[in-house]
């Protein structure tokens, strides 16, 4: 047991990645894995710990502001970041 209080399930979503504190840093990145409290992000720049984010998803409406719960350096300079929602609206990706 992980300690999570929902399962994330695994999702590849091309998601627009900001910063709240500068709207002018953003990137394009794709999720790992996703849940309604959170996800796992792919990212080709480290994003500090305990900053604030906004997140959108192209598949569906979902906005989200969230917390960076940590950044870790992966290979071929990429980063994975952790993301805790604070709040949302949205759905990942669009019901048919």
């Amino acid at each position: 047991m992980d300690g999570r209080r929902v399962k994330r399930s695994p999702r590849a979503i091309r998601v627009l990645l900001s910063s709240s504190a500068q709207p002018v840093v953003a990137e394009y990145a794709a999720t790992e894995n996703v849940s309604c409290h959170g996800a796992r992000v792919r990212t080709e720049r480290p994003w500090r710990p305990d900053s604030r984010v906004l997140i959108k998803s192209s598949l569906g409406d979902l906005w989200a502001r969230a917390r960076v719960v940590y950044c870790q350096t992966l290979k071929s300079r990429a980063f994975a970041v952790g993301l805790e929602f604070l709040a949302h609206t949205g759905e990942w990706t669009a019901r048919a």
